[in-house]
């Protein structure tokens, strides 16, 4: 059975969902109230439950009477990324393993027992969209194990997070995505564009009184002898300098809700010498 929970931010419709549970005989009930969910529970009584991206906080009080158990599917390392929006936080500060779990659901946000988690190497390739597809591709395989377990009568080994490890980060905010220039070295630019792309249309900054985004970027093999932030558009190139003389070379962007390839830059007012503001 699938519930699916009220959300103004809801990636997928009612009409897709109704229509892929119809094709494969899945009953599915689309949520108006949140008190739904309590309803939906008493009445359907199933044998355990799985959450994921649920909009609004559970009472599990109220949700009791789940023989084999309550869990959450958490995109991020536990106790390490405790909050909405693990993979921008786990990208941003450029983990080699990116993480996801599944725990016990409680009153105390991702706080419950982990009863399975997993890592993958964080490629130079993985933007935050692309992880959230690979994540979810992963925790099917992580709900199979644990039903598999529950299914055979085997006990799941629950393991307790260690509260001197946790950290809670909230989802993130205009200053969370601007790039500041004058503190960040390239890679850690790199890091927040990877973070940001595409949700947010890429790892913001100022110039001309107008915000650019930015998409894409590499280390350009060049020493900057510029102020940090100064844009170089050269031979088709736009690079921009960082600081510890590194400089970036900017691949595609965002401005005025197009995408833009770098080569193009020159055509949307960018010239050399220009320099992005770093903070708001």
């Amino acid at each position: 059975m699938l519930y699916f929970g009220k959300s103004e931010h809801a990636d997928i419709s009612v009409n897709e969902l109704t229509g892929f549970c119809m094709m494969n005989n899945i009953q599915f009930y689309a949520e108006s109230e949140k008190i739904e969910l309590y309803n939906w529970r008493q009445m359907n009584e199933p044998d355990v439950i799985f959450i994921i991206g649920y909009a609004h906080k559970i009472s599990v009080e109220e949700l009791s009477g789940v023989p084999k158990g309550i869990f959450n599917i958490h995109f991020g390392q536990l106790p390490q990324y405790r909050g909405p929006s693990p993979v921008f936080w786990q990208l941003k500060n450029d983990e080699v393993q990116l993480g996801l779990a599944i725990h016990q659901l409680t009153n105390k946000l991702d706080r419950g027992a982990v009863v399975w988690e997993k890592t993958i190497k964080n490629e130079e390739h993985h933007t935050y969209n692309y992880i959230n597809q690979a994540f979810s591709q992963l925790q099917v395989q992580g709900v199979s194990q644990i039903l598999t377990k529950l299914n055979s009568k085997q006990t799941l080994t629950y393991k307790i997070q260690a509260e001197t490890e946790a950290r809670y980060y909230k989802r993130p905010q205009l200053a969370d995505v601007i790039i500041n220039w004058d503190t960040m070295e390239a890679k850690e630019i790199l890091a927040l564009i990877k973070a940001c792309t595409s949700w947010n249309n890429g790892a913001s900054t100022l110039i001309n009184g107008h915000e650019l985004k930015i998409l894409d970027a590499e280390n350009a093999s060049l020493e900057a002898n510029n102020k940090s932030g100064t844009i170089n558009i050269a031979n088709n190139k736009f690079n921009v300098a960082c600081i510890n003389k590194q400089v970036l070379s900017i691949n595609f962007f965002y401005i005025n809700n197009t995408c833009i390839p770098a080569r193009h830059a020159g055509f949307y007012g960018l010239k050399n010498g220009q320099t992005f503001i770093s903070k708001i």
